[in-house]
């Protein structure tokens, strides 16, 4: 006997997915509501498809010039990689990364 026997109904809780799906597994652990963590992950696709059409009345490329795409682009970043730092971590650290 190496240890105890596998239980194929239960699931251990130190299993994570690939790195790059963290910050969706992050919303789904958080939310209390499942379908409510399911409704948030549609409006990030729905969010990217609208950002083209709010930013097509502004005519310059330079990113600089673009505040709201720059901004939406900005908060996206920040907001991934806080989800995803807090996806490794226990789920009562996780919000606040064990910070505070």
């Amino acid at each position: 006997m190496l240890g105890d026997k596998a239980n194929p109904f239960a699931t251990p809780l130190e299993i994570l997915p690939e790195w790059y799906l963290y910050p969706v597994f992050q919303i789904l652990r958080v939310v209390p509501n499942k379908l409510l963590g399911i409704a948030l992950q549609t409006l990030i696709p729905l969010g990217l498809m609208i950002l083209p059409f709010i930013e097509n009345v502004n005519k310059f490329s330079n990113p600089f010039r673009r505040p709201v795409a720059m901004s939406v682009f900005l908060f996206g970043t920040f907001l991934t990689i806080y989800l995803g730092i807090g996806a490794c971590l226990p789920i009562d650290k996780s919000l606040t990364l064990g910070l505070f």
